[in-house]
């Protein structure tokens, strides 16, 4: 294991994280103000690899890495896959290697995969749920991986009787881990609803929760895929989703880009029992013109002058709205000046409840594609270690930004399974009683 732990006081200039002439690596930036957390994951000189390390997903302790071996040609098939999990700790941690899946149309998307810790023992399932195409959109395959197994398993399942509309289909998009006795989680599909299965029941089936209706629908407004406008989460014990609506000064729409002209923004709640019975509550609504900005919002002068705070607010290119883990009402969202500027962008901390910009930190857009994915949430920071040199602990939990630029890196964060039945898979790989553990070669650094 290589730990490369720095800590350096806040400075306004650029800092490379790697060599030139590579690459940047995709990475975690955990942690809260004035510091921050940069967990990078990058392939051995000699594993020979034809990408990065992918980051699929976290909980808790846990992260799921996918790493892609032979030619590049075949590195997008499972079969040429490694998983790995990596079990964070403050005194020794590990990455484990798990058998891969064998699937028949040899791929795994990685948003159909999540993470279930199993709080009673420290074990845990890696699960996703994929459409089974031959049979129709109403029929799925559930694929599990239990700890210290030697292969998947996977477990037919079905929606038929659960939604009516001849045309459905359901899209994941992303995967939220809800836990509890029954080990709930649920894959979300950003334009529909999201399809619940209990990981700890004797027997599996699907709950389909659909979304909240809409916002009302304005003729400016920015109308496409709703990915980069919405966010689900488990936050405090409610199962939490986030919508916004990007509004376009009329005529301004040219080559791909537009004048922006203010957003909006909403967020639903729903128990995390039965939530399709008791449906979604609306808890709060904000605009970016009736934003505040007042002398406890820290870091303002980051942003550039576009007019008054509210002006600026309005004009700056929102979107990928991120849930806080840690808070009921902060939400975290990208701005840019120039929608396609690969240099230049910024986290926005939003307090929804009381109507006023929080926070502001840069964030290192060199690889990010308009708004677009750029970072996740996660409480991994809960399980890593404080720094030396630092006192106390920086167990907060953050907003992950897994695609990183090696120009600019933000510096303020707000940030024994029951299963019977299933067809065990072949995955022709030899695991002894324990996963496989090998040595780390992740970077940690402190910027």
């Amino acid at each position: 294991m290589r730990c490369l732990h720095r800590h350096q006081p806040r400075q306004r200039h650029h800092r490379h994280v790697q060599d030139q002439d590579r690459p940047p690596h995709r990475g975690i930036l955990l942690g809260g103000a004035p510091a921050a957390r940069l967990l990078h994951v990058r392939p051995l000189p000699w594993i020979g690899s034809p990408a990065e390390p992918t980051i699929i997903a976290t909980e808790a302790d846990l992260v799921l890495l996918r790493l892609a071996l032979g030619p590049r040609d075949d590195s997008f098939k499972t079969s040429r896959q490694d998983y790995f999990i990596y079990h964070a700790s403050s005194t020794a941690p590990k990455l484990s290697l798990i058998p891969p899946p064998v699937l028949l149309d040899n791929r795994f998307i990685d948003k159909q995969v999540g993470i279930l810790r199993c709080l009673d023992d420290g074990t845990y399932i890696v699960a996703a749920l994929c459409s089974a195409f031959k049979r129709g959109d109403l029929d799925y395959v559930l694929h599990l991986y239990r700890s210290g197994a030697d292969a998947w398993t996977c477990h037919p399942l079905s929606i038929h009787g659960l939604v009516f509309d001849p045309s459905f289909s359901h899209v994941t998009s992303k995967v939220i881990t809800v836990g509890g006795e029954a080990g709930t989680m649920g894959w979300v599909d950003i334009n529909d609803g999201i399809l619940f299965c209990d990981l700890l029941r004797d027997t599996a089936e699907l709950r389909y929760l659909p979304l909240p209706p809409p916002l009302e629908h304005k003729d400016d407004m920015i109308v496409g895929c709703p990915g980069p406008l919405r966010d689900f989460a488990l936050v405090q014990g409610r199962i939490k989703y986030i919508e916004m609506q990007v509004h376009v000064r009329p005529g301004s729409a040219i080559n791909g880009t537009y004048a922006s002209q203010g957003w909006i923004a909403a967020t639903w709640s729903a128990p995390p029992t039965n939530p399709w019975k008791q449906g979604w509550r609306q808890d709060c609504q904000i605009s970016a013109s009736h934003l505040a900005v007042d002398h406890n919002t820290m870091n303002f002068e980051l942003l550039p002058e576009l007019g008054t705070p509210q002006q600026t607010l309005e004009r700056l290119h929102v979107g990928l709205p991120k849930l806080s883990l840690h808070s009921d009402d902060i939400v975290c969202f990208m701005a840019k000046v120039d929608l396609w500027d690969d240099q230049n962008a910024w986290v926005l901390a939003v307090d929804m409840k009381n109507k006023r910009l929080k926070d502001v930190a840069e964030f290192g857009a060199g690889r990010t594609l308009g708004i677009s994915s750029a970072y996740i949430s996660s409480r991994i920071s809960d399980y890593l270690p404080t720094a030396p040199g630092l006192k106390g602990n920086l167990k907060r939990q953050g907003v992950v930004l897994t695609v990183p630029s090696h120009k600019k890196q933000t510096r303020v964060v707000l940030s024994n399974p029951s299963w019977k039945g299933g067809d065990q898979q072949n995955s022709g790989t030899s695991m002894d009683d324990k996963e496989d553990n090998m040595d780390l070669d992740l970077d940690m650094f402190f910027g």
